[in-house]
């Protein structure tokens, strides 16, 4: 049974030693909680399942270091690790999403409901596709409105104007592979 308190260095080094019956007891009484966590967030008992998997390696590899210490419970560290992992796999969902509904602006012409979804499909896959600094550019337009003045800050453009044209050439882009993809 893991302390609910504090956690020994007996059970940092069985849990750097990959000992089985510790890593099935960390399982055991933590899983519980993140796959709850995951599932009352819009996942499933499957993404719950993967983030644990990704937040058991990252514990592991936090405790082999050897300035390693923990300060609080392990669930309460544990917990944490997942549910971060899991904010940020929605927020890439989300931002995902978002960029390329905004983007069908562009694109505005009368479809049926097959239509939509084949358009939006491709937007989405043109997005993904663009490769950087198209694909950034983009998400920070369309989803998080960021201004001309913003965007050439972030990505380190000279003026406004730059960056408005760069974000031009990046719909082009996408457009022609829209078109191309239809």
């Amino acid at each position: 049974m893991i302390s609910k308190t504090e956690i020994s260095v007996e059970t940092i080094q069985l849990i750097r030693d990959r000992d089985p019956a510790m890593l099935k007891t960390i399982y055991k009484e933590i899983y519980p909680m993140v796959e709850k966590y995951v599932r009352e967030n819009s996942g499933s008992r499957d993404d719950a399942k993967d983030i644990f998997q990704d937040s058991m390696f990252l514990l592991i590899k936090k405790v082999e270091s050897a300035e390693f210490q923990l300060s609080s419970k392990l669930s309460t560290f544990l917990f944490g690790i997942s549910k971060n992992l899991w904010l940020k796999k929605i927020t890439v969902k989300k931002l995902d999403t978002k960029a390329y509904f905004a983007e069908k602006s562009f694109l505005d012409v009368p479809e049926d409901d097959d239509q939509k979804i084949i358009r939006l499909t491709a937007i989405k896959r043109g997005i993904d596709e663009l490769g950087e600094p198209c694909s950034s550019i983009i998400k920070a337009f369309y989803y998080f409105k960021k201004s001309m003045q913003e965007i050439a800050e972030e990505f380190r453009y000279a003026n406004p104007k730059t960056a408005k044209n760069q974000k031009y050439k990046c719909l082009m882009r996408l457009k022609k592979f829209i078109i191309k993809g239809s």
